[in-house]
């Protein structure tokens, strides 16, 4: 009797691992291609400003370059 009970709850237990896992997948993949998307539109934008304003591109550039190492410089 002891036995029928712990394995029928042992069943439960795994079937229930078994679909949080089947969710978890899920999620993954749609975080996943959401995060793709996200990537190739800020590329395809990158690449018209690119083409539509290249001094102000490579000026915003410069700046945020030296923006990060007057922040990692300054750590010493």
């Amino acid at each position: 009797m002891a036995k029928d009970r712990a394995r029928a709850a042992a069943e439960a237990a795994v079937e229930l691992a078994e679909e949080a896992r089947e969710r978890a997948e899920e999620a993954y993949r749609a975080a996943h291609s959401a995060v793709e998307d996200g990537l190739d539109e800020a590329h395809r934008y990158l690449k018209r400003q690119w083409k539509e304003r290249p001094v102000a591109v490579a000026a915003t550039t410069l700046g945020v370059g030296v923006l990060i190492g007057l922040i990692l410089g300054s750590r010493r």
